[in-house]
């Protein structure tokens, strides 16, 4: 069933209840009423964690809109470990992915910090993996690229990555449960932020999670299938994760595509770290790039200023996604 569609005068008395919410006081509000975070959202009810720690099943109200994984809210006691859901809080960032509609449906909210993760097998997409980073940029969030299973042959996969993406200041983690290589490193990077795991199907990102957070058995993992190589879905829904050592992450859904649709050609060629130098040399203020007369973008891709196959990236990228400037 679709949702109702409600008229902006009402659109605007919700927003002004749940502003009402927000600005009282957490512990003083309605007596019972208080901050929580969202740790995972079912459908229309939430698993909330209050202040104290404690998890509690939530409905939600029907005049909020989509709650996700990392959202801080309001909510109400009803009962024991009980509750409902009454307003959220502006997010700081949310990272979204297509619905079978094509719109963008938020995955997860309030992160600070993208880890992508790839692998040798299933084989990497480079554009998928552009696409990740230009997200990065757009949302102005920190992002590291973590390399796993380099117990399976990946040598040239490694020296790819730190040749063409550490120059331009992304870090390169290599990573294999065998003889927990480096994991270390990977807890160092994830303290004190909150991190959200993205990249193809199959390439480990729940085996990942699993191995940082022995203690939870709610984290699905399963095996690539032997038809495919493109591996199996295995997270439904996004979930909150606090990490023992400091920060948290955020455990998504599988995506194979990272759809940049909603994002102005312009903004994607502003996520190209090596772009912007020269992206005020172009004759023309809205070039696309793209077969462009004059285009600085194109003449530093020939003379090797920049990386031919992030270009062409960005071409497929632009062409599929990008809205006209």
């Amino acid at each position: 069933m679709s949702k109702r569609r409600i008229s902006h005068q009402q659109s605007a008395r919700i927003e002004r209840k749940q502003a009402h919410y927000r600005q009282k006081s957490p512990i003083i509000a309605e007596g019972t009423t208080t901050e929580g975070l969202i740790i995972k959202r079912y459908g229309s009810q939430a698993l909330v964690e209050s202040l104290e720690g404690i998890q509690v099943h939530c409905s939600i109200r029907p005049n909020i809109d989509s709650l996700v994984a990392g959202d801080r809210v309001i909510w109400q006691e009803e009962g024991v470990h009980q509750g409902v859901v009454i307003s959220r809080y502006p997010r700081e960032s949310v990272l979204g992915r297509a619905d079978k509609h094509g719109q963008l449906k938020p995955v997860a909210a309030n992160i600070s910090q993208i880890m992508i993760v790839v692998a040798s097998k299933p084989e990497i997409s480079w554009p998928l993996l552009d696409s990740y980073l230009v997200m990065a940029e757009y949302l102005k969030l920190s992002a590291c690229i973590v390399l796993n299973k380099v117990d399976l042959p990946s040598k040239e996969l490694q020296q790819r990555l730190i040749e063409e993406y550490e120059p331009l200041g992304y870090s390169v983690l290599s990573t294999s449960i065998e003889g927990n290589q480096g994991y270390q490193a990977l807890e160092k990077i994830l303290n004190d932020q909150t991190s959200v795991f993205v990249g193809q199907s199959g390439v480990g990102k729940s085996s990942i999670i699993e191995h940082i957070l022995p203690k939870e058995t709610s984290i699905q993992t399963a095996a690539i299938s032997a038809h495919s190589d493109l591996g199996r879905h295995t997270t439904s829904n996004s979930r909150f994760y606090h990490i023992p050592t400091g920060g948290a992450l955020i455990d998504s859904p599988g995506v194979r595509e990272m759809g940049l649709w909603h994002m102005h050609i312009r903004d994607i060629a502003k996520g190209y770290r090596e772009f912007v130098p020269f992206l005020s040399q172009c004759k023309y203020r809205n070039c696309t790039h793209l077969n462009t007369e004059s285009c600085a973008i194109q003449k530093a891709t020939k003379s090797e200023l920049i990386a031919l196959h992030r270009y062409e990236n960005y071409v497929k990228i632009s062409t599929q996604f990008g809205k006209p400037s």
